[in-house]
């Protein structure tokens, strides 16, 4: 629309000069109603959007309370660290171990008694390696010939490329075997070195093949003999947990205590290794009560403060809501029913499939509760602290109670309810709030519509009234001064 005071020029009528200008401003009542609604429904598009990103944060913040691992997370600690470094998860349980250890699992390794002269020494014609690992045999001489260990494929090869062969073999689920060449400042020897540590059914998981024989071209020869354990045969971690004799393959124990890893450093002091049954089974003994103390405890201070993000998350929509419930959410019936559910969630019991839970099924059963007037949750720490202390399991199937089929029908835990609705409502399909959002975005771009042809019917309007009054003071003016013109020649003819 054009812009600017219009003048006409002379103002023979005697009209004001911004004359178009207030015409055109007369007919501007609908224009302004137009542009306040689009100033309106544009706010309560923001808000709505904003109302939900905070309707997803809270989202977020209900999904990680879905995990049994939120609620269960653990603080661990040792009575000697150096010796026994312990960790927990979600499964474990809430206990004081006794742990004495009387021996540390090792990794089998085997190298060549001797070795070649020369970095550069090759393997001779009709060489032969073969081992096994792990009760499987490879190499040269194993059923199905291990590929490259053929006589002709190590003919001419170092015992560097012999390392390498063995390390690329494919040892399926096995962790395998690692190869390499040792210079101890005068030879250099084959070495080889389980990746797995502790015993194969209770003994070597290396073993040099008796069909082993290769020479090299610095004149030495070696055959299954030529191979040696200079730590011995592997061993085994043996413990004492409780009372109760545990055997691990390794150094790191996750299956003797449920939910705990236990990383043995070293030996405890007074713990002995001997067979105190003769069952052949070597004991961890302690003979002078002096075992490392694991402490598992439930973590209530970190499981408080990923609650304290849920509510805070929470109050944060009400907040937002109660803010602008006056002005850019005035009667929005949507935002008003987001509220209202996210409130009757809160207030729902938990149930599972055998009925309510008990001793808690709501919120303000363990210490979180709505204030009536201000919808917000409140915290109040101890109550929480006593119900987590009176019964932890049925504070945490409050929120994690879930569904184990789809013919389930009771109440789950808030955690999944809170999710489920608010992915309800802001579905890309069906959602109230995305519905909402795109009616406002629909009904603004109608009102776009709208203006742009009430500026184009004002344009045109402002055009015709310009040329009505240029023409009028046009006419005027040729009147005014044919008027003139008159009055001059009759005074002339009078005389004057």
């Amino acid at each position: 629309m054009a812009s600017g005071t219009f003048s006409v020029m002379g103002m023979a009528s005697g009209l004001p000069a911004d004359i178009v200008d207030q015409l055109v401003n007369a007919q501007k009542t609908r224009l302004k109603s137009m542009e306040r609604d689009k100033t309106f429904f544009t706010g309560q598009q923001t808000a709505i959007g904003e109302l939900e990103t905070k309707m997803l944060a809270l989202e977020t913040k209900a999904k990680d309370l879905e995990s049994a691992s939120a609620w269960s997370p653990h603080t661990v600690s040792t009575s000697d660290d150096n010796r026994i470094v312990a960790t927990a998860d979600s499964s474990a349980q809430a206990a004081i171990h006794s742990i004495a250890v009387g021996q540390l699992a090792t990794y089998d390794t085997t190298v060549t008694t001797s070795g070649v002269s020369s970095q550069t020494a090759t393997l001779g014609a009709n060489a032969n390696f073969t081992f096994s690992y792990n009760g499987t045999t490879y190499g040269t001489s194993a059923t199905t010939q291990t590929t490259g260990f053929d006589s002709a494929s190590l003919q001419d090869k170092t015992l560097e490329d012999l390392a390498s062969a063995i390390n690329n073999i494919d040892y399926g689920q096995e962790a395998g075997v690692s190869a390499s060449v040792l210079y101890d400042g005068t030879q250099y020897r084959l070495v080889l070195s389980a990746k797995d540590s502790g015993t194969y059914n209770n003994g070597d998981r290396i073993a040099i093949d008796g069909n082993t024989s290769f020479s090299t071209s610095d004149g030495a020869s070696f055959d299954s003999t030529s191979f040696t354990k200079p730590n011995g045969s592997p061993q085994d971690a043996i413990l004492k947990i409780d009372g109760i004799n545990v055997t691990s393959s390794s150094n790191q124990v996750t299956t003797a205590l449920t939910g705990v890893t236990l990383n043995l450093k070293t030996t405890t002091s007074g713990t002995t290794v001997t067979d105190t049954n003769g069952d052949g089974i070597p004991d961890a003994v302690d003979t002078t009560g002096s075992p490392v103390n694991i402490t598992i405890a439930n973590d209530t201070t970190s499981l408080k403060t990923i609650l304290n993000g849920f509510v805070d998350a929470y109050n944060a929509v009400v907040d937002y809501y109660y803010q602008h419930k006056g002005d850019t959410l005035s009667g929005d019936t949507t935002a008003r029913s987001v509220l209202s559910q996210m409130r009757n969630v809160l207030n729902t019991q938990t149930q599972s499939s055998t009925g309510t839970l008990a001793p808690f099924s709501t919120l303000a059963e363990m210490g979180l509760r709505t204030d009536q007037k201000s919808g917000k949750i409140s915290f109040d720490s101890t109550s929480l602290d006593q119900a987590l202390s009176a019964d932890f399991n049925s504070v945490t199937r409050l929120f994690t109670s879930k569904h184990s089929s789809t013919s389930d029908t009771f109440n789950e835990g808030l955690a999944y309810r809170m999710t489920d609705l608010i992915k309800s409502l802001t579905s890309s399909t069906g959602g109230s709030v995305t519905g909402r959002k795109d009616g406002l975005k629909a009904r603004i771009d109608r009102l776009d519509k709208s203006i742009e042809r009430e500026n184009s019917r004002l344009d045109q309007v402002r055009e015709s009234l310009t040329k009505k009054f240029s023409n009028l003071e046009q006419m005027i003016s040729k009147m005014n001064s044919s008027s003139s013109s008159a009055i001059s020649s009759i005074q002339k003819l009078n005389g004057n």
